[in-house]
């Protein structure tokens, strides 16, 4: 499956939003390396924890699948599974625009401007 240029615009766009944001909020310039560091880590970690629900939550989908009777409860309990599927990935996909716009915010913070 291929990403759809619109898309990729969006992820950009997104990721500057967020970049603006934390600009606005907390200064345009981080104090130093460590810091910009220990924000990075913090919004990776965040952003791994999202993910890591999402895939003990795929899992449960593949095995409602594999048990699958089509019966209503089974219809529902996948129907629940992946609405939490996909929330999980709106917070994965959140926190991942966050760690792009750390990382903007870094190479902003410490670019050599000639």
């Amino acid at each position: 499956m291929g990403f759809a240029q619109e898309s990729e615009k969006l992820v950009n766009e997104l990721i500057q939003t967020e970049y603006k944001n934390a600009c606005k909020n907390w200064g345009d310039k981080y104090h130093s390396l460590h810091e910009g560091y220990a924000v990075l880590l913090e919004e990776v970690e965040e952003a791994r924890s999202e993910f890591d629900k999402l895939v003990i939550n795929t899992e449960r989908i593949w095995k409602e699948i594999k048990d699958f009777n089509n019966s209503i409860y089974d219809r529902n309990e996948l129907i629940c599974l992946c609405k939490k599927a996909t929330d999980y990935t709106y917070d994965t996909i959140k926190e991942l625009a966050q760690v792009g716009a750390v990382l903007m915010k870094i190479k902003n913070t410490f670019e050599v401007k000639e």
